[in-house]
């Protein structure tokens, strides 16, 4: 299976490689674990490298999303005006803008659940698969743990290709922050827990092994 780089310094040396094509992956984290940020940052780097992104955003302006994303040195607007970057809010346009080659981020799905039904929302993921399988890309999904039952939250991971755990604890009066590979189709990676950190960059993936 084809992998393909996130382009974050570690991360792909990790997955050996990148994620696998033609994926739709599950980011889930609390409030501030970094599941937003690392998601953000890859479709970041991926339009930076000539690729093209459609944001998908339920709740949150354009506007508010750019200053977001301003907090890191990321500029949108320049990957706008050179139509590699558009906000969307109709799902409906999801298999259009994966067939135009364009890597796809939905922000969040928690929202969807909070504001529609179940199945609707399902809908919005099988869309998501099946164009991911027809054409190609990396394709995210963000949830937020502890807003929904376990039921709904094992139903989504049960659906999309992969998912990534973000764990937040407090350790000596550190945060210690760390991503479980939970589940990845067409791939198997080594279980364990890959630390990162929160910088004025973005994240940052830490390479070497970590004594608790």
């Amino acid at each position: 299976m084809k992998r393909v780089k996130t382009w974050i310094d570690g991360l792909d040396d990790i997955l050996e490689g990148g994620f696998p094509d033609k994926s739709v992956i599950l980011f889930v984290g609390e409030p501030g674990s970094g599941h937003v940020l690392l998601a953000q940052q890859i479709i970041y780097y991926h339009a930076l490298k000539e690729g093209k992104v459609a944001y998908f955003t339920t709740n949150r302006s354009p506007s508010a999303l750019r200053e977001d994303f301003k907090t890191f040195g990321w500029e949108i607007s320049q990957l706008e005006e050179a139509n590699r970057w558009i906000f969307e809010k109709d799902f409906k346009e999801i298999p259009l803008r994966i067939e135009q080659n364009c890597w796809t981020i939905v922000d969040s799905l928690s929202y969807l659940l909070l504001t529609q039904k179940l199945k609707s929302v399902i809908d919005v993921v099988e869309s998501l698969l099946e164009s991911a399988q027809k054409y190609s890309g990396i394709h995210l999904m963000l949830l937020t743990h502890g807003m929904h039952d376990t039921q709904t939250e094992t139903t989504i991971e049960h659906l999309t290709d992969g998912t990534m755990e973000f764990i937040t604890q407090e350790i000596g009066g550190a945060v210690d922050r760390r991503i479980r590979i939970k589940k990845m189709t067409k791939a198997i990676y080594a279980q364990r827990l890959i630390p990162f950190q929160i910088s004025e960059h973005g994240i940052i993936v830490e390479t070497a092994v970590r004594i608790a």
